[in-house]
């Protein structure tokens, strides 16, 4: 009996609030669906569309690896420089592209791989490295 009362009072104190019969309270419960489906349609556009894709894979020739150690294209940005990595990033005509060295003692291994927008490298960079930096590249 005592358990149902203080169950009626809570329910009849809470109905009474007026935080929940605020205007401030209808005008947030209003606008929110809008700004919600709105983040979850772009939340779900970024998801759908491929975040980045593997473009091309190679193990490069000795003359070719000392050559692009040599002279390394200016348009290229260094991102990680290690002993056996090195990932290098430039944009062309609003695409990501990074190119991914790994060198072994006995081939050197490069790949290009593309993301489609600088927000979308942003967003991914760290993963994308750490995957790189525990992984082996080969041409398989």
């Amino acid at each position: 009996m005592k358990s149902l009362f203080v169950a009626s009072l809570s329910l009849i104190f809470l109905s009474g609030c007026s935080v929940y019969k605020s205007d401030g309270r209808k005008d947030f419960e209003s606008a929110a669906p809008g700004k919600i489906s709105a983040t979850s349609m772009k939340s779900a556009a970024v998801a759908a569309a491929p975040s980045f894709q593997l473009k091309s894979c190679k193990k490069e020739g000795r003359l070719e690896t000392w050559f692009n150690e040599e002279f390394p294209s200016t348009n290229y940005e260094l991102v990680v420089a290690e002993n056996d990595l090195e990932i290098w990033r430039t944009t062309r005509s609003g695409v990501i592209e990074v190119k991914a060295i790994q060198k072994t003692d006995t081939a050197t291994h490069t790949c290009v791989y593309e993301f489609s927008t600088f927000a979308t490298w942003d967003l991914l960079k760290e993963q994308f490295i750490r995957e790189l930096e525990n992984n082996l590249m080969t041409v398989d």
